[in-house]
C-alpha cells in the first residue's frame, strides 16, 4: 500500500521501494547500457528492398518469348534507389533525436552515410546500368567515408566545440547527401539500358 512516506519520498527523489529491492530498475534509475545494434537492421532492410525490386529470373522459353524486364527494372529502379536513400535517413534522423546519447547520434550518422553511399549504386545496379552505378557510387562512397573521416577526427555532436569545429562534418554530410540523392535522380532522368543484340 502507498503511504504519504512513500509519495513523500518519491518526491524528493529517493525511490523506498528501489531501496527496499537492489535488483529493481526504477524508471529514474540508472540503466546499463544496452544499445541496439540498428546498423545491421538497416543493412538487412536495404539488402531485402533491393532484392524486391529486381525482376524474378526469367528462363530461357519465357525470355525468347518476350522480355518485359527492362521496363519492369527501369520503373522499379529509382524507387529502390530511393528507399534505399530515405529509409536509413529516417532511421538516423529519429536516433539523432535522441540527444542525450553521442554514441547513438554517431550510429546514427554511420547509418544514413551507408545509405547515401549505397543508393546511387542500388538504383543504377537494379536497372543493369553497371558504368553509371560505379560512378555515381564511387562519388556517393567517398563523400560517406570522408564524412565518417572527419566524424571520427572531432565528434561533431560535442557541445563544448564550436560550430567552426563542425563545418568540415556538415560540409561533407550535406556533400554525401546530395551525391547519393544525384545518383538516385540520375536514375529517374536516363531512361532504360541499351539493349544488347
Amino acid at each position: 500500500m502507498i503511504t504519504r512516506d512513500t509519495l513523500a519520498a518519491c518526491h524528493v527523489g529517493r525511490n523506498p521501494i528501489a531501496q527496499s529491492r537492489p535488483g529493481l530498475v526504477t524508471a529514474g534509475a540508472e540503466r546499463p547500457s544496452r544499445r541496439p545494434r540498428p546498423i545491421a537492421a538497416v543493412c538487412c532492410l536495404t539488402a531485402a528492398l533491393a532484392l524486391a525490386a529486381l525482376p524474378p529470373p526469367a528462363f530461357a522459353d519465357e525470355a525468347a518469348a518476350s522480355d518485359p524486364a527492362p521496363d519492369a527494372r527501369f520503373a522499379a529502379a529509382p524507387m529502390a534507389g530511393a528507399l534505399t536513400l530515405f529509409v536509413p535517413l529516417l532511421i538516423g534522423g529519429a536516433l539523432i533525436a535522441q540527444d542525450d546519447d553521442r554514441a547513438r547520434q554517431r550510429d546514427a550518422v554511420r547509418i544514413m552515410v551507408a545509405g547515401f553511399a549505397a543508393a546511387p549504386i542500388v538504383s543504377h545496379a537494379v536497372a543493369g546500368r553497371w558504368r553509371r552505378a560505379v560512378a555515381f557510387g564511387l562519388a556517393s562512397v567517398a563523400t560517406s567515408v570522408a564524412t565518417l573521416v572527419a566524424m571520427s577526427q572531432r565528434d561533431p555532436f560535442d557541445p563544448t566545440i564550436g560550430n567552426r569545429k563542425r563545418l568540415a562534418f556538415g560540409f561533407l554530410f550535406t556533400a554525401s547527401f546530395f551525391a547519393g540523392a544525384g545518383g538516385v535522380v540520375d536514375s529517374f532522368v536516363v531512361g532504360p539500358a541499351p539493349q544488347a543484340d
